[in-house]
């Protein structure tokens, strides 16, 4: 229920807030607009909210529906950032839309999965059979990554299109065979599915980052900056599984805090030392962060020709300690 109730308020907000912003223009002294989408890598944002660590005249948080939503809302203008995956803000960059990423929110750790039906035990059994997943550059990334495990082609299976908030009722109704998903799973597939694969298989691939447009980098630099510090601050008693915050982020995601804590071991959260490391922009360490990923983009052809890694990275938001 609490799963069901989180995703209704996400999306009357997120339509809500769709309709007021499309469009709008950047107005000066406006706070800075952040979208983010349910996932329990991007929960430090919401509990900095909701203990009120944020400044609402420095920042704007937008729920938005889902991570293809998340990039809409980048792609027309309606936020000046996003909490998105790697991949993402790599294709965004490539259809044009310049993209800066100030932070490091998480690395998948096994959080991002593809489950079958009982009796599908094996990838190579997925041919001729219909996967679920959202049309998005992390779904088509898993299921590239998915079908190469299963030496098998794109046109050996068959692909069901949809947002991961309406993954349960698509398992409970649907003739799929299998999904690619992400933690924590609703009640309608916890019980009744085989684990086929998962990011653990994927390593120092899929993360999830917060991405800037970089026309508004320094003209928001103070709200970005906020953002850092309070993110580091949550993140510390997160880490060191202080019990209110676990239980605060427990009711956020409408599981139990044992629920909670087992979803977090799928997740690794670089601290701020490593975050300014991955983010410190030498064309070493951008290509040790994202060739994996762009081997697997470009063969799910999400990527095409040389890709531009100048600007991808900026870490001189991060907190000075």
């Amino acid at each position: 229920m609490g799963f069901i109730v989180k995703t209704i308020h996400y999306t009357l907000t997120a339509l809500l807030l769709c309709c007021s912003l499309s469009a709008c223009p950047k107005q000066e002294g406006a706070p800075a607009r952040i979208a983010f989408h349910p996932w329990i890598g991007y929960e430090s944002l919401a509990l900095c909210q909701q203990e009120r660590f944020i400044d609402p005249k420095r920042v704007e948080l937008v729920p938005s529906q889902s991570l293809s939503h998340s990039s809409d809302l980048l792609r027309n203008g309606s936020v000046d950032a996003a909490a998105l995956t790697l991949d993402e803000v790599l294709k965004l960059r490539q259809e044009g839309v310049q993209l800066t990423v100030i932070l490091i929110f998480d690395l998948s750790v096994g959080a991002d999965i593809a489950l079958a039906r009982p009796g599908i035990n094996d990838a190579a059994q997925l041919k001729g059979k219909t996967i679920g997943l959202e049309q998005s550059a992390l779904g088509q990334l898993m299921l590239t990554a998915i079908l190469e495990r299963a030496q098998l082609d794109i046109d050996q299976v068959h692909l069901h299109y949809c947002p991961v908030p309406k993954h349960g009722q698509l398992w409970q109704e649907s003739d799929i065979d299998a999904l690619i998903t992400y933690l924590p799973l609703p009640k309608e597939i916890r019980s009744n599915a085989v684990e086929l694969f998962d990011s653990r298989q994927l390593p120092n691939t899929i993360r999830d980052v917060l991405a800037v447009r970089s026309d508004r980098l320094e003209a928001l630099r103070p709200a970005w900056e906020h953002i850092l510090k309070e993110h580091f601050h949550l993140l510390s008693r997160l880490l060191s599984e202080d019990p209110d915050t676990l239980h605060r982020l427990a009711c956020l995601l409408g599981y139990s805090i044992q629920q909670t804590a087992e979803v977090l071991r799928k997740i690794s959260f670089p601290c701020l030392k490593c975050n300014r490391t991955y983010l410190n922009g030498t064309p070493e360490q951008m290509t040790r962060l994202t060739s994996n990923l762009i081997r697997i983009m470009q063969r799910a052809e999400l990527l095409s020709g040389d890709i531009r890694l100048d600007g991808l990275v900026d870490n001189s938001f991060l907190p000075r300690t």
